[in-house]
């Protein structure tokens, strides 16, 4: 059994910081349980454009409110607590944040923790 808190994670590997966000690892890659979740939140005013050609993601807003964009259908879809959307076909996408975000996210396969997000805005290969 896995037993963890967030607020224990801060200052450790676990807990990573960009300018702009930061997330807290909960489950990685070394936990052994065949995806990864991470709670991230994102500053407000934020556009971020994104694809994980190597991953699956599934995210559920805990607050705040924002959208995200399909690049490929060209529609705008709404984020606001209670809203999940999964990538599902590695579909590339614009974040936009109006307020601050915190994000529920799972990773398929799992993160190990090390990424960094590349050009194309998704992780390496795991």
């Amino acid at each position: 059994m896995i037993v963890r808190n967030s607020e224990d994670l801060v200052g450790t590997k676990r807990h990573i910081h960009s300018p702009h966000s930061e997330s807290v690892r909960l489950l990685l890659s070394e936990d052994g349980m065949g995806y990864s979740l991470n709670v991230t939140k994102i500053a407000p005013g934020l556009e971020i454009e994104m694809c994980y050609e190597h991953h699956l993601e599934a995210v559920y807003c805990v607050s705040g409110n924002g959208s995200i964009e399909d690049l490929s259908a060209g529609v705008t879809h709404p984020i606001s607590p209670g809203t999940i959307y999964a990538l599902d076909q590695h579909d590339a996408h614009i974040l936009r944040s109006e307020t601050e975000l915190e994000l529920v996210c799972v990773f398929n396969p799992p993160l190990t923790g090390t990424e960094q997000r590349a050009p194309g805005g998704g992780y390496p290969p795991p």
